[in-house]
């Protein structure tokens, strides 16, 4: 859920109206000026977009360009050229979110801003200046891109199209090139130094891909990302980052990727808790990598491989994961490896084990992945004293709840029952309650705590919440 965010203008009726002033009538200078004093007064009262930003530095320009006033020429040129500037650093800059940082021309591409403004900008900056002609017809095409990309949207939200962006090329490739490079550095580590900088290139890449993402995800739920000029404060927790990491995770949990394609290289070591070496030589660098560019990294890719567990979201290859324990028993690895390796990081554990019950529940039922899931769990368990006993809950018999109770089943539910009070206080003598505080054992229930209920027990069925005494 995200939070209001705070504008400068009333209602969009207000907006419509600032709009109606710019772009109405390409000559009435009034209009723009009324335009400017509107702009300046919300900018006096609250930080504004930065689309109204560059609008306001080009209107002031094109107001004065207007009124043929004895300036000299390099005025101009240099008033155009800061407004561009401004405008193109302003919308490319904040999304340079990667550990790496990306060319202006291609975040500029996703973002759909015309290519030779972004020549012009560089041109501007570090070159001679443009041409006042070449500037003025730069600030008209400016003009129209923000008309076209930021006032419509705002002013017609639900008749918008969605904007058209450049598709995001795949990872997993990626992936693979990285893999297979790690393959041939840890068969032969003297190799290192002749493949550290093709590595460090993959890890880039891998970075510029999140970041791709994260601009296309952004987009596409209309965050341009220049609603404010304060907005890129680092948030690591931004929705558009969170999607891009989850993309990843799950590209990882492919087979192939973090799970061995072949089965003969899943035979996990006598421990039986953890990937085998060479997986775990394979990928260590890239996910501590991954950690140390994004803290919450371990968390989804956490969320990730145990939803894969409890079959909630696909691995990409489902049908053929349904005939293949091996490759749920190799994800619930991977899970304790990320949980024992990132033991500091505060509830990684807990948020995991939460994930688990709840997907778990109270359902008896075991296919492949539950069993993994149970497993998971229950080595998680190990030597927390406040989850074991709700481990006892959870079974991993392959029966459905039964639809008739017999005495097979209550001799089960006495036998947990046991075990959970074994774990509670078990001292009376100690207890700080009054004795006729302690609730007494009702009349006819056994001391055991179960019994089967029937009708000549004063037992009726009723609707949940709701007691009858009658």
């Amino acid at each position: 859920m995200r939070l209001p965010r705070r504008v400068p203008w009333s209602s969009l009726a207000e907006l419509d109206n600032l709009c109606a002033s710019i772009y109405a009538d390409e000559n009435d200078i009034s209009s723009k000026i009324y335009a400017i004093n509107r702009i300046s007064a919300w900018k006096a009262v609250t930080p504004i977009p930065h689309a109204l930003e560059s609008t306001l530095a080009l209107l002031v320009v094109v107001v004065q360009d207007s009124q043929r006033a004895p300036i000299p020429a390099i005025f101009f040129r240099q008033s155009y050229a800061a407004a561009i500037i401004r405008l193109v650093n302003g919308l490319v800059d904040p999304l340079q979110v990667s550990t790496y940082a990306r060319s202006i021309t291609s975040i500029a591409q996703q973002l759909g801003i015309p290519s030779w403004l972004v020549e012009l900008r560089h041109a501007a900056t570090h070159e001679d200046l443009p041409s006042l002609d070449l500037l003025r017809e730069a600030a008209r095409q400016a003009m129209a891109w923000l008309l076209q990309n930021y006032f419509f949207p705002l002013l017609n939200p639900v008749s918008n199209n969605p904007p058209i962006l450049t598709p995001v090329r795949p990872l997993a490739p990626l992936l693979k090139l990285y893999k297979n490079t790690m393959k041939i550095v840890t068969r032969d580590l003297s190799l290192m130094t002749r493949h550290k900088p093709r590595l460090g290139t993959i890890l880039r890449d891998i970075e510029k891909w999140i970041a791709e993402t994260r601009v296309s995800a952004d987009a596409a739920m209309g965050e341009t990302r220049w609603q404010t000029n304060h907005w890129a404060d680092g948030d690591e927790t931004a929705e558009g980052n969170l999607g891009a990491l989850e993309q990843l995770c799950k590209t990882l949990a492919e087979k192939g990727m973090l799970v061995p394609l072949a089965k003969k290289k899943r035979q996990l070591p006598r421990d039986g808790h953890h990937p085998t070496p060479a997986s775990i030589s394979h990928w260590e660098t890239l996910l501590l990598h991954l950690q140390a560019a994004h803290p919450d990294f371990p968390y989804i890719l956490c969320k990730t491989l145990t939803s894969i567990l409890l079959d909630t979201i696909s691995s990409g290859d489902t049908v053929n994961n349904q005939h293949d324990p091996s490759y749920y028993t190799y994800i619930a690895c991977w899970v304790t490896w990320i949980v024992e390796t990132w033991k500091n990081i505060p509830d990684l554990k807990v948020e995991t084990l939460s994930i688990l019950m709840k997907g778990l529940g109270y359902d008896s039922s075991a296919p492949s992945q539950k069993t993994a899931a149970f497993d998971l769990l229950k080595r998680l368990c190990n030597g927390l004293e406040e989850m074991e006993a709700v481990t006892l809950l959870l079974s991993t018999g392959s029966s459905k709840i039964p639809q008739t109770w017999g005495p097979l089943d209550l001799d089960m539910m006495k036998k947990r029952h046991e075990q959970l009070q074994s774990h509670l206080y078990t001292d009376e003598k100690n207890s700080t309650q009054p004795d006729e505080l302690i609730a007494q054992p009702a009349k006819d229930v056994p001391i055991s705590g179960w019994c089967i209920l029937v009708e000549n027990r004063s037992w009726k069925s009723c609707p949940v919440g709701i007691y009858n005494e009658n």
